[in-house]
């Protein structure tokens, strides 16, 4: 394991990073040190850590800084050029909507060697930005201080002893955004959902116009463009999933998804800057660590609500199945009411309240507190139209047991769907939109919009 000296001379050991948020309670424990591999006193090339559950729980997901990927003279990480800057973190501002959840914010407090441009001016760090891949990633070294912001004289004497070298993606006061296209898989999540949105969209015009008797009754194209809604639904809440699971190792989307399809992967190239290079074994995040599927940590908010969502879309996507012609007999004029209960208006009930969890919870994942909104995010403006959307879907699914013996609780269980496809789709433009929105490495400090 690479080690760095600090002013005193003494060896910091680097530790892996064992999450993508600083919640100190979950950093792995150093070994004392001064023990030493032969009569020498060299460190040993090996430690051994002791991580906390939580942490064992993801130390497959996640990847250990190795030590060749590390500078110790000054303080860099392979493919982050510039010398890592120095911050600590405080109990009290590293923050999570409930108690159950690992943290999802962090301010990260400048020490006397951060090279910070805004004096002591906090960074900010977040998870579902992260994830999103909205901030440029760089070297930072992050300790743990038990007192309260802000820092001591103690700590801006220099990097502390406990401290962690780790790649994450932070906001610096100085960071501008700008509109940037990056094909990650951020991305495409966006793109998936905003088509599948519009098919929700059309199909709803397909039901609801003819209640209105401003067009002709087309049961079969609605239920065809309600299947196409659907799949591309479970397409990108699979995506969505497989985001939460590779945080931190996007830049190895290309090459995974390359790989799939049997194609050379050094013919491939990533859309943004990066090249397979940036991906390669040398990459700082380790080589061949992108997965398709798995778990991580179900106290990540992140993870949690988008496993919620993977399951809620697949119970929905029965729904789509059941309802396309021919599936159910005589469906949707007269067909047997039980199966149509069970196979066609369940699921969607059952679909309708897994969105209506998932979008709760990825709303909470932008606030600092459960009972207060996080106006000024994007996020949360993005989970809050999802969870209309997922609303208007359930109430389909639970007035439509009645649909067929009222035409006005028909109506309405139409209606519900004709409204609920907006709110998902102006909810999927958003999300579009704060992926587009990242900061870019190559764009400077230029004055520009930043919409959080």
């Amino acid at each position: 394991m690479a080690t760095q000296d600090d002013a005193s001379g003494e060896p910091i050991p680097q530790r892996p990073e064992p999450h993508s948020h600083f919640s100190s309670d979950s950093w792995p424990r150093p070994t004392p040190r001064g023990t030493a591999d032969g009569d020498d006193g060299a460190p040993k090339k090996k430690r051994s850590w002791r991580l906390s559950r939580s942490s064992r729980q993801n130390e497959d997901a996640r990847t250990s800084v190795p030590s060749s990927h590390h500078n110790p003279s000054n303080g860099t990480l392979h493919g982050h050029p510039h010398p890592a800057r120095h911050f600590t973190t405080h109990r009290s501002t590293n923050t999570a909507p409930l108690p159950f959840f690992h943290p999802t914010h962090a301010e990260l407090h400048p020490t006397i060697h951060s090279g910070a441009q805004d004096g002591k001016a906090p960074s900010e760090w977040s998870s579902r930005a992260s994830r999103k891949n909205r901030y440029a990633p760089g070297a930072v070294h992050v300790s743990h201080s038990p007192g309260t912001p802000p820092v001591t004289d103690a700590e801006k004497t220099g990097v502390a002893r406990d401290a962690v070298l780790v790649a994450q993606r932070v906001r610096h006061p100085h960071t501008k955004l700008k509109v940037h296209l990056a094909w990650d898989i951020s991305f495409w999540v966006a793109i998936v959902f905003v088509l599948g949105s519009t098919a929700w969209v059309v199909n709803g015009f397909y039901l609801f116009l003819p209640l209105l008797n401003e067009a002709s009754d087309h049961q079969t194209a609605a239920a065809w463009w309600a299947f196409a809604g659907g799949t591309l639904f479970e397409v990108g809440s699979y995506l969505m999933l497989v985001e939460s699971l590779n945080t931190g190792h996007e830049n190895l989307f290309g090459p995974a998804l390359w790989n799939l399809i049997d194609k050379p992967a050094h013919d491939y190239a990533l859309g943004s800057t990066e090249t397979l290079d940036a991906a390669g074994p040398n990459a700082p995040w380790g080589p061949g660590r992108f997965r398709w599927i798995g778990l991580n940590s179900w106290r990540d908010i992140g993870f949690l609500a988008s496993y919620i969502q993977m399951y809620a879309a697949t119970i929905f996507w029965v729904s789509t199945i059941t309802g396309l012609p021919g599936v159910i007999h005589d469906f949707p004029d007269d067909p047997p009411t039980a199966i149509t209960d069970v196979f066609f208006w369940t699921p969607q009930v059952i679909g309708g309240w897994g969105f209506i969890v998932a979008s709760s919870l990825l709303m909470l994942e932008t606030q600092k507190a459960w009972w207060r909104p996080a106006l000024k995010s994007l996020g949360w403006h993005i989970g809050l139209w999802n969870l209309i959307g997922a609303v208007g879907f359930m109430l389909c699914g639970a007035l439509g047991y009645a649909s067929l013996v009222s035409t006005k609780v028909n109506y309405q269980s139409v209606l519900c769907t004709f409204w609920g496809g907006w709110a998902f789709l102006i909810g999927s433009v958003i999300q579009l939109w704060e992926t587009l929105w990242r900061e870019d490495p190559n764009a400077g400090d230029g004055d520009s919009g930043s919409p959080e």
